[in-house]
């Protein structure tokens, strides 16, 4: 239903004032005051749509309440009423962001609802512009927040590839060393050097898959491997976090059909969302990854031991740039594209608050069938 539109008529003649209540209230909602000082007051006090004010008032001129009305954030429409010896002071007025007046006697009813509801009009225009900038202003940032991400995107794969050249010559290094004759001690030592570099040399290669260029390239892959690489990425970043991450991975769990770039980007959102929230937690922090599978689908579920979310969030964390996290911390756009690339495998992603404490995301992918 339409809203009425709020008006506030202000005129100190009690006759004037109380005729154009009768003739504006069966179509808007009407206050009253005869006093100017009192108008500014309750402009204050409520937002109005229409102000309808008189020119001549006792305690403080006409131009006088409108210049005060004007100073308030959003304004109301001032529509000003006045005698023909007062036109001048109403066209001048207008300067100073009146939008119209009437001359008094009314011509009809309708001239007085006519004026009003044009005023209505502008003010609804008036709200939509000003959300249609506030609405701008926020994708603007947004994309200036994808920009920065996409240039610190491009400045860690050139790193990137820079550590993977030393990183295999300390691999080679320490193979070579291991294949002479050393003590136990030396030894024991270049293995763990070796052991290090390899996984070192694991997590390049896991972020390079990850920072390519997604082109949905579906493969037969076993969702239990996805898994292990994205966890590969974050398993030391969140341990600084004290965050303890556990894997309950299905050994027998069915092959899917999927992009495994475009999957563990999925993965690694939700682990990244969990991490936000835990590492500001004072209780247990934990992370818990498992997999299992029916008949015809394979389900991922990543669970966190995190607050809940609001209820008046969970049916908008799906949605395009929702975020909590303000836009210098976050694009909202991780989840949306996250759903979208669910979708674009036959599958679904939810998410629901546990029974007593924690989050749970679950994905829900196709059996590959031959």
């Amino acid at each position: 239903m339409q809203s009425r539109g709020s008006i506030l008529v202000v005129d100190d003649d009690i006759g004037a004032r109380e005729s154009m209540k009768m003739i504006l209230g069966g179509r808007f909602d009407v206050a009253t005051t005869d006093r100017g000082y009192k108008a500014i007051e309750l402009v204050k006090e409520k937002e109005f749509d229409v102000v309808v004010l008189d020119i001549r008032m006792p305690d403080i001129t006409g131009i006088e309440v409108l210049k005060k009305i004007k100073e308030n954030e959003p304004s109301p429409e001032v529509m000003m009423v006045t005698a023909f010896a007062a036109l001048d002071t109403a066209k001048d007025a207008m300067k100073l962001g009146a939008y119209d007046y009437v001359e008094k006697p009314f011509k009809s009813f309708d001239e007085l609802r006519n004026a009003v509801s044009k005023g209505i009009d502008r003010k609804m225009k008036m709200a939509k512009s000003l959300q249609l900038a506030k609405d701008f202003d926020e994708v603007r940032k947004q994309l200036l927040q994808l920009e920065k991400l996409s240039s610190l995107g491009q400045i860690a794969s050139e790193v990137i590839h820079e550590l993977a050249t030393p990183i295999t010559g300390v691999l080679g290094y320490s193979e070579f060393l291991l294949d002479q004759e050393c003590n136990g001690i030396i030894k024991n030592s270049l293995q763990k050097i070796k052991s290090e570099a390899e996984r070192c040399q694991n997590l390049i290669r896991n972020v390079l898959t990850f920072a390519r260029k997604p082109e949905n390239i579906k493969k037969p892959v076993n969702a239990n491997e996805i898994v292990r690489r994205t966890v590969d990425i974050k398993a030391y970043q969140i341990s600084l976090d004290n965050i303890k991450l556990v894997l309950n991975l299905d050994p027998e769990l069915p092959i899917i059909l999927a992009d495994f770039g475009l999957i563990q980007q999925v993965i690694l959102n939700i682990i990244n969302n969990a991490q936000d929230v835990l590492k500001k937690h004072d209780k247990e922090r934990l992370i818990l990854i498992s997999t299992k599978s029916d008949a015809d689908n394979i389900f991922i579920t990543i669970e966190n031991s995190g607050p809940f979310i609001p209820t008046e969030h969970i049916d908008m964390i799906f949605e395009p740039y929702f975020t909590t996290k303000g836009a210098e911390n976050g694009t909202g756009l991780g989840l949306s594209i996250s759903r979208d690339i669910i979708n674009s495998h036959n599958g679904e992603i939810s998410v629901k608050n546990n029974n007593t404490i924690g989050v749970t995301f679950t994905i829900r992918l196709p059996i590959y069938k031959e």
